[in-house]
């Protein structure tokens, strides 16, 4: 409990950070060095993750100042540039990463930094659809073209581009959807799921989501749902495009929550710290060392943060080359060759 008010007061106090950023005044003495972290939106997990890290950058590096941005997904990517500078250490998906570092992204650019670590369970690809629909599989929508109401996040989400590239390798587009009188809404997850509650979607589709996920559960105890599954193949064909692994997802992952689905394959998003590549060696190798040191608290931020285990932290990363500062600290500890 004691260490839960710590970390609320810091991450007050990090807010309060985000605030003067605002408005143009610098909240840390000049005469110190300041690490700044980009996340995600105030208040939720992302955000949580690099308050957090910032508190143990601070904690164990002496002259080490640290602010947290809000921010996410190609912004992100954007700060870590090396000529910007508006950014030093960011938290993105693995996919996302390869996708920006490969330049296969939206924006066709290939962008320049490095990694520090692995750091959250995988989410895996759900294609949660009612029971009432009657459909079983993404091959069934195909061959009897389905009038199918699908429900995405927006489509700027790496998750969203995820979703629309596993059902192109089962040979349907947007277009054939709405040619066969449906249609593919892009909206917040809550909405989405409340859309299939009063049956104006059939479908909630997300390329990447941790299971099982609270608002599915939610969704069960208003209907019975089942996840389609996606084939080894599909999996693998999407998790290429995105630099990224598969994952097999458990058979019954819902069971208890009128929810049913058998195993199935999913290429897996694993959330990470990418790093400025002009960042000093031994500042990421200090950075490092400061995360791996504080594992349990970090732990404790998020059920989901206890994935992150030094010895494995520099896999998973997607295509991105980790940071010489960050690889040398795991040579040193040994666990990496």
């Amino acid at each position: 409990m004691q260490r839960q008010r710590k970390f609320g007061s810091v991450l007050r106090q990090l807010f309060l950070g985000v605030a003067l950023l605002v408005f143009g005044v610098s909240s840390t003495a000049s005469a110190q060095e300041t690490i700044t972290l980009t996340a995600g939106s105030p208040g939720g997990g992302y955000f949580k993750a690099a308050a957090a890290f910032a508190e143990y950058i601070k904690a164990d590096i002496p002259g080490v100042a640290t602010t947290v941005i809000p921010g996410g997904g190609w912004a992100n990517v954007e700060r870590l540039d090396p000529t910007a500078k508006l950014a030093d250490v960011a938290v993105l998906e693995n996919a996302l990463a390869s996708m920006a570092y490969d330049g296969t992204g939206p924006t066709n650019k290939k962008y320049d930094f490095r990694m520090l670590a692995a750091i959250r369970e995988p989410g895996a690809a759900q294609a949660v659809i009612v029971d009432s629909a009657g459909v079983a599989s993404f091959e069934e929508i195909k061959e009897k073209k389905l009038p199918i109401r699908i429900g995405m996040f927006e489509r700027h989400q790496l998750a969203t581009g995820q979703a629309l590239a596993v059902l192109e390798a089962y040979g349907i587009t947007e277009q054939d959807v709405n040619s066969w009188g449906g249609k593919v809404v892009y909206t917040s997850l809550g909405e989405g799921v409340r859309m299939m509650m009063d049956g104006q979607l059939d479908m909630w589709f997300t390329g990447g989501s941790y299971f099982p996920h609270s608002k599915y559960i939610e969704l069960g105890s208003r209907k019975p749902f089942h996840l389609l599954p996606i084939s080894k193949e599909v999996a693998q064909g999407v998790a290429t495009k995105f630099g990224q692994e598969i994952m097999e997802v458990p058979a019954g992952v819902y069971a208890e929550n009128n929810g049913q689905n058998e195993a199935y394959w999913s290429p897996a998003t694993i959330l990470t710290f990418g790093v400025r590549t002009n960042l000093d060696d031994d500042l990421v190798y200090k950075m490092t060392k400061a995360l791996a040191d504080h594992k349990k608290e970090f732990w404790e931020v998020h059920t989901m943060h206890k994935f992150y285990q030094p010895e494995v932290a520099w896999k998973n990363v997607g295509t991105v080359p980790l940071h010489p500062g960050a690889a040398r600290y795991y040579r040193e500890m040994g666990y990496m060759p």
